[in-house]
């Protein structure tokens, strides 16, 4: 595995549209994260994670509700941010010797479109009112550099293990 998800050119790309308003208010953000590797998957994807999704946000409050499966390796998260951001996570982790990325995948959807960025392979699919188009990356931008994520992922297994909302920050 190279460098953290949140540097990768095509996140940068996509954050771009973002903060562009190219695709309209931001309306939500899926991350879809599966890896090969020891520990429990909130753990070990868990900070590529939250990095990922306060890149997308900005620092935010977050309501979440999670699910853990400690026989399957899989996490699951679904909240709300402030203004009404919709945000999710699937984290998997299979079992391996190291830690080796299968799939990381992003959804990033506003009011007038959205964008898919596969962050293992050049891959950016805008999609808005005028229709689909392929986009260069161009060079990575400056690195996210979030606050710690130790709080959120307390935070989030806390709900997994209660089955309560949990209210957090990143």
């Amino acid at each position: 595995m190279t460098g953290p998800l949140a540097t990768r050119p095509g996140l940068t790309r996509a954050l771009a549209a973002v903060r562009s308003g190219e695709i309209g208010l931001l309306r939500a953000v899926a991350l879809d994260l599966v890896a090969t590797g020891p520990g429990d998957a909130l753990s070990e994807l868990g900070p590529d994670a939250i990095e990922v999704l306060r890149g997308a946000t900005g620092p935010t409050s977050v309501t979440l509700q999670a699910h853990a499966s400690a026989d399957t390796g899989a996490a699951t998260f679904l909240g709300r941010a402030d203004h009404g951001v919709a945000v999710s996570a699937h984290l998997s982790l299979v079992a391996g010797e190291r830690r080796e990325y299968l799939r990381a995948a992003v959804r990033i959807v506003g009011t007038h479109g959205s964008v898919l960025v596969d962050l293992l392979s050049p891959e950016l699919d805008v999609r808005t009112a005028a229709g689909v188009r392929a986009v260069p990356f161009g060079l990575p931008g400056a690195d996210v550099a979030p606050d710690e994520a130790t709080e959120t992922l307390s935070a989030i297994a806390g709900s997994a293990r209660s089955g309560a909302t949990a209210e957090t920050s990143w």
